[in-house]
Formats: C-alpha cells, structure tokens, sequence
C-alpha cells in the first residue's frame, strides 16, 4: 500500500514537472513572440519614418529648384546634413548629388566611350587601383565586345550585362574588383544615363582630376577652391576658368599635348545644376536602428520629382573619407 501510494506521488511529481516544463517553454515562446513582434513593429515604424523623411527631402528639393532652378552646389540647404529628434530616438538625412560623381555608363557604347574610359582610368589611378578595370567596364557594357568568355572564367560562371548599370554595385562583378577597391571608388562613382553631364559646383578634388590625365591635383584642387561656395554661376565660367582653359581653347596642332584625346572639352559634358541626388535616411528609434538609401529625380523643367529606387540594406552614407589625393602610376 505504502508503495502504490509512493508511486502515485511520484506520478504526480512527474506530472507537475512537465507542467511546469511546458509552462515554463510557453512563457519563453510568448516573450519571444512578444520581442519579435515589438521587433517588426519597431521596424515598420522605422521604415515609415525614413519614408517620411524621404518625402519631406522632396519637399525640400523642390523649394530649392523652386528658388533658382539653374544652380546647384554645395553652400545650399539641402547638401547640409540635418538631424530631426524623435520620442525617444531621431531622424538624420544626408543628400548627395549623384551629377558630382563619374558616371560609370560613360563607358556604354557611344561616341564618347573612350572619353569616359580614359577618365575611369584617370581616377582609378588617382585611388590606386588596378587601370584594367576599366577595359572590363568598357566590354561589360558592349554587346559587340564578346566579353563572355572573359566573365565565364570565374566560378560560377555568368555572362556580362552588355548594358547600362543601374547601380554601382554591379562593378564588383568586374575582375579585378575587390571589396576593398569599391569601397574606395564608391564614394565618387554613380550610374546615370549616358551623357549626363557633371555638376562642376559639386564634383571633388577626384572626380575633376579625373577629366584629363594632365590636370594635376593641384589644378583640380584649385579648381574646387576657386569656384567658392556658391559654385560657378554657368558653365563658361566654368570653362574660361584659368586651369580649365587649357582644356577647353586648344589651338590646331597642340590638342594632343594638352588633352587626353587630343580634342577639348565640350561644354555639354558639364552643367551646374544637377537632376540625380542620392538621399541616406537613418532612423534611430527607442535604441532600434532603421536605414534607407534612395535616389530622387528631380526634373529640371518643372521640378517633378521621382523615386527611383529605395535601399533598405545599407547602414552608412557613403563615405569620401580617403587618403588625401596623389598622382599614381598604373
């Protein structure tokens, strides 16, 4: 008797523990439910906010064509980082102008593909990197190059776009490209349409470098100085500028000594306003971070502006944060 009674407290032990056990998993399940819901709800929220920040840089943008729709650079209001708080958390956003970057389709076939790989080169070889990825870029872009067989060498194999890029991130599928060396060409790189011209008021020291193998650092550096903050107020001052004008009035039979193609510089490569402009949303919210990247369009003609992408992945700006600019050779 004493036994069977022994068991059944033992049964009833067990049964407590298990009960027990299964409660104790629920809670934990719960509570996980609990944070990962909080978790998605944080989220959307972060993202609502970022979106809402995107809309309010569109605002700004406007208000900014709206004021003088012909000038563009880098003393106006929206290329100031700004920080906006929340409760509890805040809101920063920071503009870029993708027009003051190298375009990488100025490779895509066209008249001014050679123009446009010479000037990769030159700035692959202001930033130290390897001059043939820009013969890769070029035959990338070109169905006419046969380039597959280049491409099909790595594991897996894949074939080339023979199209314009839509995004800076396909260069690391050229040879030659490590994460290192886009890391440092992604601050000064964009893809826009062909011939899109460059804002001369919000390219740096790099980018200008870039124009012609013959214009030092110290020349583009003193471009970027002279234009002031408020920019050039037109491309012919831009032009008939003293370290420019060598590039721009070439007398017959010195094009070949004071250009890189021998040719000089046409004016509708560059502008001083710009339609393309890159936006970084971070939203820090009760401890929880949300970040979006987008590019805006924003027409020249009546100010219309457009969301061409959005990036959820991207957790910094893009950052020009490099050794200071020196000539090296290829």
């Amino acid at each position: 008797m004493k036994s069977q009674k022994g068991i059944v407290l033992l049964m009833v032990l067990l049964i407590f523990a298990v009960v027990a056990i299964l409660a104790a998993a629920m809670i934990n399940e719960l509570s996980m439910d609990v944070e990962r819901s909080s978790g998605m709800a944080a989220y959307q929220q972060g993202r609502a906010f970022a979106i809402g920040a995107e809309d309010a840089v569109k605002e700004g943008l406007y208000l900014d064509w709206e004021a003088n729709s012909a000038l563009d650079h880098l003393a106006e209001e929206w290329a100031i980082d700004r920080a906006f708080p929340l409760e509890p958390g805040y809101v920063s956003i920071h503009i870029s102008d993708l027009q003051g970057r190298f375009n990488l389709n100025n490779l895509a076939p066209g008249a001014e593909a050679a123009l446009g790989e010479a000037r990769f080169r030159n700035l692959l070889n202001l930033l130290g990197l390897d001059l043939q990825i820009a013969t890769y870029w070029r035959a990338w872009l070109n169905p006419e190059s046969q380039a597959d067989d280049l491409y099909y060498s790595h594991e897996p194999p894949y074939r080339a776009a023979y199209q314009p890029c839509s995004h800076t991130s396909e260069l690391m599928l050229i040879p030659e490209v490590t994460l290192e060396a886009y890391r440092r060409l992604e601050p000064f790189i964009a893809c826009l349409p062909a011939g899109t011209p460059l804002n001369v008021n919000t390219a740096p020291d790099y980018v200008m470098a870039a124009l012609d193998s013959r214009l030092s650092p110290e020349l583009a550096r003193q471009i970027t100085i002279e234009r002031g903050t408020g920019g050039f107020e037109d491309v012919t001052s831009f032009m008939t500028l003293g370290p420019v004008e060598t590039f721009t009035r070439i007398e017959e039979g010195e094009k070949q000594a004071a250009t890189d193609t021998g040719e000089p510089w046409a004016e509708t490569d560059f502008s001083v306003s710009s339609e393309f402009f890159e936006v970084f949303v971070r939203v820090d919210l009760n401890g929880r971070v949300a970040t979006m990247e987008s590019v805006i369009y924003r027409s020249s003609a009546d100010g219309a502006m457009s969301t061409l992408y959005r990036d959820y992945s991207r957790r910094e700006a893009r950052s020009s944060d490099i050794l200071p600019i020196t000539n090296v050779d290829g």
